[in-house]
């Protein structure tokens, strides 16, 4: 099998800002990244090692604090997602106003039906907003805050650029 290329994995926010798992089949999820040549999730991994007296070291493992930077995001109004960054910024909002639900698909075969898929609930914080010439720039962070669901989409639903996700196990083929 070839290396999967980047866009193998896409990232969905939730453009009505659902804020719960829960709330999964009320998403509406727009794609982020038409404007972005190379963006990562930073798991920051919060460990921490001690040596003890008897010359171990231990190593203590506090979890993850994951977070994705989308810059550029170029202020478009034909994007449904622009309105709700636009207004979280020039708002200065904060707390659940800038919550909303994470979809991330991985397509490893292009041929399958459905693709694993996780849903999260994650906080969208813009950290500026102006820029150069290129076009209005409101780059923001995404942050994980609370649940988290494995799960998968349909293919078809992919390619109508409406993923659905399900939760659960990959049904098998």
């Amino acid at each position: 099998m070839a290396k999967l290329e980047r866009e193998a994995l896409g990232h969905y926010l939730d453009t009505g800002f659902h804020t719960k798992v829960s709330e999964a089949a009320e998403a509406e999820f727009e794609i982020i990244g038409d404007d972005i040549e190379e963006m990562s999730v930073e798991l920051n991994s919060d460990t921490e090692q001690i040596k003890n007296i008897l010359g171990q070291t231990k190593t203590k493992d506090n979890g993850y604090a994951p977070s994705m930077e989308a810059d550029p995001f170029y202020a478009d109004p034909d994007k449904k997602l622009y309105p709700q960054v636009r207004d979280i910024a020039m708002g200065r909002l904060k707390g659940d106003a800038c919550k909303t639900l994470m979809l991330e698909v991985v397509v490893e075969d292009a041929k399958a039906a459905n693709h694993r898929a996780w849903l999260r609930e994650v906080m969208v914080k813009p950290n500026s907003y102006g820029g150069g010439t290129e076009g209005l720039n409101i780059p923001f962070t995404v942050s994980e805050d609370g649940a988290s669901e494995a799960g998968y989409v349909s293919a078809e639903s992919m390619k109508a650029g409406k993923p659905v996700f399900t939760a659960g196990a990959l049904p098998e083929a």
